[in-house]
Protein backbone atom coordinates (compact mmCIF):
# COMPACT_ATOMS: atom_id res chain seq x y z
CA UNK A 1 0.00 0.00 0.00
CA UNK A 2 1.38 3.42 -0.92
CA UNK A 3 2.18 5.68 2.00
CA UNK A 4 -0.36 8.45 2.40
CA UNK A 5 1.14 11.87 1.73
CA UNK A 6 1.07 14.17 4.73
CA UNK A 7 -1.49 16.96 4.53
CA UNK A 8 0.29 20.30 4.56
CA UNK A 9 -1.00 23.14 6.74
CA UNK A 10 -2.94 25.78 4.81
CA UNK A 11 -0.76 28.57 6.23
CA UNK A 12 2.31 26.75 4.92
CA UNK A 13 0.73 26.39 1.49
CA UNK A 14 0.07 30.13 1.47
CA UNK A 15 3.66 30.72 2.58
CA UNK A 16 4.97 28.60 -0.33
CA UNK A 17 3.03 30.61 -2.89
CA UNK A 18 4.19 33.92 -1.38
CA UNK A 19 7.84 32.83 -1.40
CA UNK A 20 7.69 31.45 -4.95
CA UNK A 21 6.24 34.74 -6.22
CA UNK A 22 8.66 36.98 -4.32
CA UNK A 23 11.20 38.84 -6.49
CA UNK A 24 14.06 37.70 -4.23
CA UNK A 25 13.65 34.20 -5.72
CA UNK A 26 13.30 35.23 -9.35
CA UNK A 27 14.94 32.58 -11.50
CA UNK A 28 15.20 29.92 -8.77
CA UNK A 29 13.82 26.76 -10.43
CA UNK A 30 10.53 25.32 -9.24
CA UNK A 31 7.90 23.28 -11.04
CA UNK A 32 4.20 22.70 -10.51
CA UNK A 33 2.43 19.38 -10.18
CA UNK A 34 -0.54 18.36 -12.29
CA UNK A 35 -2.92 19.69 -9.65
CA UNK A 36 -1.24 23.10 -9.80
CA UNK A 37 0.54 22.85 -6.45
CA UNK A 38 4.23 23.69 -6.14
CA UNK A 39 6.90 20.98 -6.26
CA UNK A 40 8.59 22.49 -3.24
CA UNK A 41 10.94 19.55 -2.67
CA UNK A 42 13.68 18.51 -5.10
CA UNK A 43 16.60 16.24 -4.29
CA UNK A 44 20.10 17.65 -4.65
CA UNK A 45 21.01 15.20 -7.43
CA UNK A 46 17.92 15.88 -9.52
CA UNK A 47 17.97 18.22 -12.50
CA UNK A 48 15.97 20.83 -10.58
CA UNK A 49 18.19 20.41 -7.51
CA UNK A 50 21.37 20.95 -9.55
CA UNK A 51 19.85 24.04 -11.17
CA UNK A 52 18.92 25.41 -7.76
CA UNK A 53 22.51 24.98 -6.54
CA UNK A 54 23.86 26.82 -9.56
CA UNK A 55 21.37 29.63 -8.97
CA UNK A 56 22.42 29.94 -5.32
CA UNK A 57 26.11 30.06 -6.24
CA UNK A 58 25.43 32.84 -8.72
CA UNK A 59 23.40 34.66 -6.09
CA UNK A 60 26.29 34.26 -3.62
CA UNK A 61 28.67 36.01 -6.03
CA UNK A 62 26.07 38.73 -6.54
CA UNK A 63 25.95 39.23 -2.75
CA UNK A 64 29.77 39.15 -2.46
CA UNK A 65 29.70 35.87 -0.52
CA UNK A 66 32.54 33.39 -0.94
CA UNK A 67 31.34 30.14 -2.52
CA UNK A 68 32.37 27.63 0.13
CA UNK A 69 30.70 25.10 2.46
CA UNK A 70 27.77 26.78 4.19
CA UNK A 71 27.20 29.39 1.51
CA UNK A 72 23.78 28.00 0.49
CA UNK A 73 22.42 28.55 4.00
CA UNK A 74 24.04 31.99 4.05
CA UNK A 75 22.42 32.99 0.77
CA UNK A 76 18.95 31.66 1.57
CA UNK A 77 18.96 33.30 4.97
CA UNK A 78 20.07 36.59 3.46
CA UNK A 79 17.39 36.74 0.75
CA UNK A 80 14.49 35.50 2.87
CA UNK A 81 12.02 38.42 2.78
CA UNK A 82 10.54 38.09 6.28
CA UNK A 83 13.09 35.96 8.17
CA UNK A 84 10.05 34.08 9.52
CA UNK A 85 9.34 30.51 8.44
CA UNK A 86 5.92 28.86 8.54
CA UNK A 87 5.74 25.26 9.79
CA UNK A 88 4.41 22.69 7.32
CA UNK A 89 2.88 20.65 10.15
CA UNK A 90 1.14 23.11 12.45
CA UNK A 91 1.43 26.49 10.70
CA UNK A 92 3.40 28.17 13.50
CA UNK A 93 5.77 30.99 12.57
CA UNK A 94 9.35 30.95 13.82
CA UNK A 95 12.54 32.88 13.15
CA UNK A 96 15.10 31.41 10.75
CA UNK A 97 17.83 32.82 13.00
CA UNK A 98 19.28 31.23 16.12
CA UNK A 99 16.65 32.59 18.51
CA UNK A 100 15.45 29.50 20.43
CA UNK A 101 17.01 28.06 23.60
CA UNK A 102 18.70 24.70 23.90
CA UNK A 103 17.88 22.34 26.77
CA UNK A 104 21.12 23.33 28.52
CA UNK A 105 20.32 27.03 28.26
CA UNK A 106 16.84 26.42 29.65
CA UNK A 107 18.37 24.60 32.61
CA UNK A 108 20.74 27.51 33.20
CA UNK A 109 17.82 29.95 33.20
CA UNK A 110 15.84 27.78 35.60
CA UNK A 111 18.81 27.47 37.99
CA UNK A 112 19.48 31.21 37.93
CA UNK A 113 15.97 32.66 37.93
CA UNK A 114 13.72 29.74 38.99
CA UNK A 115 11.52 30.17 35.92
CA UNK A 116 10.74 27.60 33.23
CA UNK A 117 10.50 28.13 29.48
CA UNK A 118 10.34 25.84 26.44
CA UNK A 119 12.63 25.23 23.50
CA UNK A 120 10.13 27.09 21.29
CA UNK A 121 10.09 30.32 23.29
CA UNK A 122 11.87 33.10 21.42
CA UNK A 123 14.89 34.36 23.35
CA UNK A 124 13.51 37.90 23.12
CA UNK A 125 10.26 36.77 24.75
CA UNK A 126 12.23 34.98 27.46
CA UNK A 127 14.13 38.20 28.15
CA UNK A 128 10.90 40.19 28.49
CA UNK A 129 9.20 37.63 30.73
CA UNK A 130 12.23 37.58 33.02
CA UNK A 131 12.00 41.35 33.29
CA UNK A 132 8.29 41.12 34.02
CA UNK A 133 8.98 38.59 36.77
CA UNK A 134 11.15 41.15 38.58
CA UNK A 135 14.66 40.35 37.33
CA UNK A 136 16.70 43.56 37.08
CA UNK A 137 17.85 44.47 33.60
CA UNK A 138 21.51 44.78 34.60
CA UNK A 139 21.37 41.28 36.14
CA UNK A 140 19.85 39.93 32.95
CA UNK A 141 22.48 41.58 30.75
CA UNK A 142 25.29 40.21 32.90
CA UNK A 143 23.78 36.71 32.75
CA UNK A 144 23.63 36.69 28.95
CA UNK A 145 27.09 38.21 28.51
CA UNK A 146 28.65 35.70 30.88
CA UNK A 147 26.70 32.67 29.65
CA UNK A 148 27.52 33.29 25.99
CA UNK A 149 31.12 34.23 26.75
CA UNK A 150 30.80 37.49 24.87
CA UNK A 151 33.88 39.63 24.46
CA UNK A 152 33.66 43.22 23.36
CA UNK A 153 35.85 45.36 21.15
CA UNK A 154 35.19 49.07 21.29
CA UNK A 155 35.63 50.75 17.95
CA UNK A 156 34.58 53.71 15.84
CA UNK A 157 33.64 51.72 12.72
CA UNK A 158 31.68 48.57 13.59
CA UNK A 159 31.37 47.46 9.97
CA UNK A 160 35.13 47.34 9.45
CA UNK A 161 35.84 45.13 12.47
CA UNK A 162 32.83 42.90 11.89
CA UNK A 163 34.07 42.24 8.37
CA UNK A 164 37.39 41.26 9.90
CA UNK A 165 36.09 38.89 12.56
CA UNK A 166 33.69 37.11 10.18
CA UNK A 167 36.50 36.50 7.73
CA UNK A 168 36.81 32.75 7.12
CA UNK A 169 40.42 32.48 8.32
CA UNK A 170 39.73 34.55 11.42
CA UNK A 171 36.65 32.43 12.21
CA UNK A 172 38.66 29.23 11.90
CA UNK A 173 41.37 30.53 14.21
CA UNK A 174 38.91 31.81 16.81
CA UNK A 175 36.07 29.32 16.45
CA UNK A 176 35.66 28.83 20.20
CA UNK A 177 35.93 32.53 21.04
CA UNK A 178 32.83 34.51 20.07
CA UNK A 179 33.69 38.18 19.83
CA UNK A 180 31.22 41.03 19.63
CA UNK A 181 31.89 44.66 18.95
CA UNK A 182 30.31 47.82 20.21
CA UNK A 183 30.61 51.40 19.14
CA UNK A 184 32.43 53.57 21.64
CA UNK A 185 30.10 55.12 24.17
CA UNK A 186 27.21 52.85 23.17
CA UNK A 187 25.04 51.48 25.98
CA UNK A 188 24.16 47.90 25.10
CA UNK A 189 20.42 47.24 24.93
CA UNK A 190 18.47 44.00 24.76
CA UNK A 191 18.42 43.80 20.98
CA UNK A 192 22.16 44.37 20.67
CA UNK A 193 22.99 41.66 23.20
CA UNK A 194 20.57 39.16 21.66
CA UNK A 195 22.06 39.82 18.23
CA UNK A 196 25.52 39.12 19.67
CA UNK A 197 24.29 35.90 21.29
CA UNK A 198 22.66 34.79 18.04
CA UNK A 199 25.88 35.37 16.08
CA UNK A 200 27.92 33.61 18.77
CA UNK A 201 25.79 30.50 18.16
CA UNK A 202 25.38 30.75 14.38
CA UNK A 203 28.94 31.80 13.52
CA UNK A 204 31.15 30.78 16.42
CA UNK A 205 29.83 27.45 17.62
CA UNK A 206 28.06 28.33 20.87
CA UNK A 207 25.34 25.76 21.61
CA UNK A 208 22.81 27.73 23.64
CA UNK A 209 20.52 28.85 20.79
CA UNK A 210 19.13 27.12 17.68
CA UNK A 211 17.15 28.30 14.63
CA UNK A 212 13.40 27.99 14.33
CA UNK A 213 13.89 26.23 10.99
CA UNK A 214 17.00 24.28 9.98
CA UNK A 215 18.75 24.87 6.65
CA UNK A 216 17.94 22.39 3.88
CA UNK A 217 18.96 23.65 0.45
CA UNK A 218 18.49 22.74 -2.38
CA UNK A 219 16.03 20.09 -1.19
CA UNK A 220 13.56 22.75 -0.06
CA UNK A 221 12.88 25.70 -2.31
CA UNK A 222 13.30 28.39 0.35
CA UNK A 223 16.34 26.63 1.80
CA UNK A 224 14.76 25.50 5.08
CA UNK A 225 13.18 22.29 6.36
CA UNK A 226 9.42 22.38 5.91
CA UNK A 227 8.74 21.73 9.60
CA UNK A 228 9.79 24.13 12.35
CA UNK A 229 11.40 23.51 15.71
CA UNK A 230 7.93 23.16 17.25
CA UNK A 231 7.26 19.93 15.34
CA UNK A 232 10.81 18.71 14.74
CA UNK A 233 10.70 16.01 17.40
CA UNK A 234 7.23 14.59 16.91
CA UNK A 235 6.24 15.35 13.30
CA UNK A 236 2.70 15.14 14.69
CA UNK A 237 0.34 17.85 13.51
CA UNK A 238 0.02 20.49 16.17
CA UNK A 239 0.49 18.09 19.09
CA UNK A 240 3.98 18.96 20.35
CA UNK A 241 4.01 20.29 23.88
CA UNK A 242 5.57 23.53 22.73
CA UNK A 243 3.05 24.09 19.96
CA UNK A 244 0.12 23.41 22.25
CA UNK A 245 1.58 25.82 24.80
CA UNK A 246 1.81 28.50 22.13
CA UNK A 247 -1.77 27.75 21.06
CA UNK A 248 -3.18 28.23 24.54
CA UNK A 249 -1.14 31.38 25.04
CA UNK A 250 -2.26 33.05 21.87
CA UNK A 251 -5.04 31.86 19.59
CA UNK A 252 -7.17 30.08 22.20
CA UNK A 253 -7.11 33.23 24.30
CA UNK A 254 -8.57 35.40 21.56
CA UNK A 255 -10.40 33.32 18.98
CA UNK A 256 -13.75 33.24 20.79
CA UNK A 257 -13.65 36.92 21.82
CA UNK A 258 -13.91 35.75 25.42
CA UNK A 259 -14.43 37.88 28.48
CA UNK A 260 -12.39 37.36 31.64
CA UNK A 261 -8.86 38.42 32.55
CA UNK A 262 -7.35 36.79 29.49
CA UNK A 263 -3.77 37.84 30.21
CA UNK A 264 -3.92 36.44 33.74
CA UNK A 265 -5.45 33.21 32.40
CA UNK A 266 -2.60 32.82 29.91
CA UNK A 267 -0.01 33.35 32.66
CA UNK A 268 -1.76 30.93 35.01
CA UNK A 269 -1.94 28.23 32.33
CA UNK A 270 1.83 28.42 31.95
CA UNK A 271 2.54 28.37 35.68
CA UNK A 272 3.92 25.57 37.85
CA UNK A 273 0.38 24.76 39.06
CA UNK A 274 -0.16 22.93 35.76
CA UNK A 275 3.16 21.12 35.63
CA UNK A 276 2.56 17.65 34.18
CA UNK A 277 -1.10 18.44 33.53
CA UNK A 278 -3.33 20.18 31.03
CA UNK A 279 -5.22 23.39 31.85
CA UNK A 280 -8.96 22.72 31.62
CA UNK A 281 -11.62 25.41 31.30
CA UNK A 282 -14.40 24.29 33.64
CA UNK A 283 -16.76 25.83 31.11
CA UNK A 284 -15.53 25.56 27.53
CA UNK A 285 -14.69 28.90 25.94
CA UNK A 286 -16.06 27.52 22.66
CA UNK A 287 -19.46 27.55 24.40
CA UNK A 288 -19.02 31.18 25.46
CA UNK A 289 -17.50 30.77 28.93
CA UNK A 290 -14.79 33.20 30.01
CA UNK A 291 -11.03 32.78 29.69
CA UNK A 292 -10.11 33.59 33.28
CA UNK A 293 -7.67 31.97 35.77
CA UNK A 294 -10.40 31.35 38.34
CA UNK A 295 -12.21 29.05 35.93
CA UNK A 296 -9.17 26.90 35.12
CA UNK A 297 -8.21 23.63 36.78
CA UNK A 298 -5.54 20.97 36.16
CA UNK A 299 -6.62 17.88 34.29
CA UNK A 300 -4.75 15.08 32.54
CA UNK A 301 -4.25 15.66 28.84
CA UNK A 302 -6.23 12.53 27.93
CA UNK A 303 -9.19 13.54 30.13
CA UNK A 304 -9.11 17.08 28.77
CA UNK A 305 -9.07 15.80 25.21
CA UNK A 306 -12.01 13.50 25.97
CA UNK A 307 -14.02 16.25 27.67
CA UNK A 308 -13.71 18.71 24.76
CA UNK A 309 -16.74 21.07 24.87
CA UNK A 310 -19.13 18.92 26.87
CA UNK A 311 -21.48 20.55 29.37
CA UNK A 312 -22.12 18.40 32.44
CA UNK A 313 -24.13 18.99 35.60
CA UNK A 314 -20.99 18.67 37.75
CA UNK A 315 -19.31 21.35 35.62
CA UNK A 316 -22.23 23.72 36.11
CA UNK A 317 -22.06 23.21 39.87
CA UNK A 318 -18.29 23.76 39.89
CA UNK A 319 -18.77 26.96 37.89
CA UNK A 320 -21.49 28.17 40.26
CA UNK A 321 -19.21 27.57 43.23
CA UNK A 322 -16.45 29.68 41.67
CA UNK A 323 -18.93 32.39 40.73
CA UNK A 324 -20.25 32.49 44.30
CA UNK A 325 -16.86 32.57 46.00
CA UNK A 326 -15.10 34.98 43.62
CA UNK A 327 -17.88 37.13 42.21
CA UNK A 328 -16.39 36.69 38.72
CA UNK A 329 -19.12 36.12 36.12
CA UNK A 330 -18.34 32.90 34.22
CA UNK A 331 -19.88 33.66 30.84
CA UNK A 332 -18.91 36.13 28.12
CA UNK A 333 -21.37 38.97 27.60
CA UNK A 334 -22.84 37.63 24.37
CA UNK A 335 -24.05 34.42 26.12
CA UNK A 336 -24.90 35.88 29.53
CA UNK A 337 -28.69 35.52 29.15
CA UNK A 338 -28.38 31.83 28.36
CA UNK A 339 -26.13 31.22 31.37
CA UNK A 340 -28.58 32.98 33.69
CA UNK A 341 -31.29 30.70 32.31
CA UNK A 342 -29.22 27.51 32.63
CA UNK A 343 -28.10 28.08 36.22
CA UNK A 344 -31.68 28.55 37.40
CA UNK A 345 -33.16 25.64 35.43
CA UNK A 346 -30.53 22.88 35.25
CA UNK A 347 -31.74 21.11 38.43
CA UNK A 348 -35.25 20.80 37.05
CA UNK A 349 -34.17 18.86 33.96
CA UNK A 350 -32.27 15.63 33.35
CA UNK A 351 -28.47 15.54 32.88
CA UNK A 352 -29.14 14.50 29.28
CA UNK A 353 -30.97 17.77 28.62
CA UNK A 354 -28.03 19.71 30.06
CA UNK A 355 -25.54 17.76 27.96
CA UNK A 356 -27.51 18.13 24.73
CA UNK A 357 -30.16 20.85 24.60
CA UNK A 358 -28.36 23.36 26.84
CA UNK A 359 -24.99 22.73 25.25
CA UNK A 360 -26.47 22.98 21.75
CA UNK A 361 -28.12 26.27 22.70
CA UNK A 362 -24.72 27.70 23.65
CA UNK A 363 -23.12 26.31 20.48
CA UNK A 364 -25.82 27.82 18.30
CA UNK A 365 -25.47 31.15 20.05
CA UNK A 366 -21.71 31.10 19.41
CA UNK A 367 -22.33 30.38 15.72
CA UNK A 368 -24.78 33.25 15.54
CA UNK A 369 -22.36 35.59 17.33
CA UNK A 370 -19.54 34.75 14.91
CA UNK A 371 -21.93 35.38 12.01
CA UNK A 372 -22.81 38.79 13.47
CA UNK A 373 -19.13 39.65 13.90
CA UNK A 374 -18.42 38.67 10.27
CA UNK A 375 -21.23 40.91 9.04
CA UNK A 376 -19.81 43.80 11.06
CA UNK A 377 -16.25 43.23 9.86
CA UNK A 378 -17.42 43.44 6.25
CA UNK A 379 -18.82 46.99 6.57
CA UNK A 380 -16.97 50.28 6.55
CA UNK A 381 -15.44 51.06 9.98
CA UNK A 382 -16.58 47.62 11.18
CA UNK A 383 -13.16 46.55 12.37
CA UNK A 384 -12.61 49.88 14.14
CA UNK A 385 -15.96 49.47 15.87
CA UNK A 386 -15.11 45.99 17.16
CA UNK A 387 -11.63 47.02 18.29
CA UNK A 388 -12.98 50.05 20.12
CA UNK A 389 -15.89 48.30 21.81
CA UNK A 390 -14.78 44.70 22.34
CA UNK A 391 -10.98 44.54 22.23
CA UNK A 392 -9.55 47.76 23.65
CA UNK A 393 -11.58 47.50 26.89
CA UNK A 394 -9.40 44.50 27.77
CA UNK A 395 -6.22 46.61 27.58
CA UNK A 396 -5.83 47.05 31.33
CA UNK A 397 -5.38 43.30 31.84
CA UNK A 398 -2.18 43.48 29.79
CA UNK A 399 -0.76 46.31 31.88
CA UNK A 400 -0.08 43.99 34.82
CA UNK A 401 1.69 40.82 35.82
CA UNK A 402 0.07 38.44 38.29
CA UNK A 403 0.77 35.86 40.97
CA UNK A 404 -1.83 33.22 41.82
CA UNK A 405 -2.93 30.77 44.45
CA UNK A 406 -3.75 27.19 43.48
CA UNK A 407 -7.36 28.15 42.66
CA UNK A 408 -6.32 30.77 40.13
CA UNK A 409 -7.23 33.67 42.38
CA UNK A 410 -4.92 36.64 41.89
CA UNK A 411 -2.91 37.21 45.08
CA UNK A 412 -0.48 39.75 43.68
CA UNK A 413 -0.76 42.26 40.86
CA UNK A 414 2.18 44.40 39.74
CA UNK A 415 2.57 46.94 36.93
CA UNK A 416 3.95 45.29 33.85
CA UNK A 417 7.30 46.25 32.40
CA UNK A 418 6.37 48.01 29.15
CA UNK A 419 8.29 46.77 26.13
CA UNK A 420 8.08 46.92 22.37
CA UNK A 421 6.76 43.37 22.46
CA UNK A 422 3.98 44.15 24.91
CA UNK A 423 3.04 47.29 22.96
CA UNK A 424 2.27 45.06 19.98
CA UNK A 425 0.05 42.67 21.91
CA UNK A 426 -3.17 44.35 20.92
CA UNK A 427 -2.24 44.24 17.27
CA UNK A 428 -1.74 40.49 17.72
CA UNK A 429 -4.97 40.23 19.75
CA UNK A 430 -6.94 41.93 16.98
CA UNK A 431 -5.27 39.95 14.21
CA UNK A 432 -5.99 36.57 15.80
CA UNK A 433 -9.53 37.55 16.76
CA UNK A 434 -10.42 38.73 13.26
CA UNK A 435 -8.73 35.74 11.60
CA UNK A 436 -10.78 33.44 13.82
CA UNK A 437 -14.05 35.05 12.74
CA UNK A 438 -13.14 34.51 9.09
CA UNK A 439 -12.06 30.93 9.78
CA UNK A 440 -15.18 30.12 11.83
CA UNK A 441 -17.49 31.30 9.08
CA UNK A 442 -15.50 29.66 6.28
CA UNK A 443 -15.42 26.11 7.68
CA UNK A 444 -17.40 23.83 5.37
CA UNK A 445 -17.67 20.99 7.89
CA UNK A 446 -19.23 23.02 10.69
CA UNK A 447 -22.29 21.20 12.03
CA UNK A 448 -24.23 24.38 12.85
CA UNK A 449 -25.19 27.23 10.55
CA UNK A 450 -26.36 30.69 11.63
CA UNK A 451 -30.10 30.73 12.26
CA UNK A 452 -31.03 34.40 12.70
CA UNK A 453 -34.71 35.18 12.16
CA UNK A 454 -35.87 37.82 9.70
CA UNK A 455 -36.44 40.25 12.57
CA UNK A 456 -32.94 39.62 13.92
CA UNK A 457 -31.45 40.07 10.44
CA UNK A 458 -33.26 43.37 10.19
CA UNK A 459 -31.61 44.55 13.42
CA UNK A 460 -28.23 43.36 12.12
CA UNK A 461 -28.72 45.31 8.88
CA UNK A 462 -29.69 48.37 10.91
CA UNK A 463 -26.49 47.98 12.95
CA UNK A 464 -24.32 47.58 9.85
CA UNK A 465 -25.87 50.67 8.28
CA UNK A 466 -25.21 52.68 11.44
CA UNK A 467 -21.55 51.66 12.00
CA UNK A 468 -20.10 53.81 9.14
CA UNK A 469 -21.42 56.89 10.98
CA UNK A 470 -18.86 56.12 13.71
CA UNK A 471 -21.45 56.57 16.46
CA UNK A 472 -19.92 53.59 18.20
CA UNK A 473 -21.68 54.12 21.54
CA UNK A 474 -25.18 53.70 20.14
CA UNK A 475 -23.94 50.93 17.81
CA UNK A 476 -22.63 49.00 20.79
CA UNK A 477 -26.01 49.25 22.51
CA UNK A 478 -27.68 47.97 19.36
CA UNK A 479 -25.22 45.04 19.20
CA UNK A 480 -25.98 44.14 22.81
CA UNK A 481 -29.73 44.31 22.17
CA UNK A 482 -29.33 42.06 19.12
CA UNK A 483 -27.43 39.40 21.07
CA UNK A 484 -29.97 39.52 23.92
CA UNK A 485 -32.77 39.10 21.38
CA UNK A 486 -31.03 36.09 19.79
CA UNK A 487 -30.45 34.46 23.18
CA UNK A 488 -34.01 35.00 24.37
CA UNK A 489 -35.32 33.38 21.21
CA UNK A 490 -32.98 30.37 21.67
CA UNK A 491 -34.10 30.04 25.29
CA UNK A 492 -37.75 30.20 24.32
CA UNK A 493 -37.20 27.55 21.65
CA UNK A 494 -35.45 25.23 24.14
CA UNK A 495 -38.36 25.28 26.59
CA UNK A 496 -41.14 25.06 24.03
Amino acid sequence: MARKERSWNQDFQTYMEEIAKHPNYRGLPIERKRDGSLSWIATAKSKVGQARKQWAENKALELNFTVQPGVYAQVMREIHPTKIHVCQICGSRMSIYYHYPSANFLKAIERKFELEFTECDHVGDIWEQLLESGVEERTLKSFFVEKFGLEFIECDDIREIWTQITNRNYAEENASKPISIIKKGLVLDKNAIIEMCEKACRLCGKKYLSPGAMSNFPDRYDGFHTYNRCCRATQDKGRSKENLKSYTRDRRAYEYWSDGNINAANLFMGSSFFEGASADHIGAISLGFVHDPRYLRPMSSSDNSTKRDRLLVEDIEAILEVETTTGVFPMSWYSAEIWNFIKTKYKAVSPAVVATAYRDMLKQNMTNFMFVLKAIIDVENGRDFLITTLIEPKADYFEHSYAFDSNGCIIKETPRHRTERSKNEFERFARVAFESVEDYNDKENRHLSPDLTQAEMAVLRQLCEKIPTVNFGSCNELLKQLMIRIQERLIQYSVS
